[in-house]
């Protein structure tokens, strides 16, 4: 394959992707991070307190 062909075969293969990505930041963003019981949730946040 030349350099053309190649090319022309990415370009539409880099465009999928792209969308992609745009398409799942919204979906990254409601992710529950935390696991269970380990770290801070909803119902149980985590408390800190400063002593000097």
């Amino acid at each position: 394959m030349d350099k053309e062909t190649l090319i022309r075969l990415a370009t539409p293969a880099s465009i999928t992707l792209l969308a992609l990505s745009i398409f799942s930041i919204p979906f990254m963003g409601k992710a529950d991070v935390t696991s269970a019981n380990i770290g801070e949730s909803f119902f149980y946040p985590l408390y800190v307190k400063l002593v000097d």
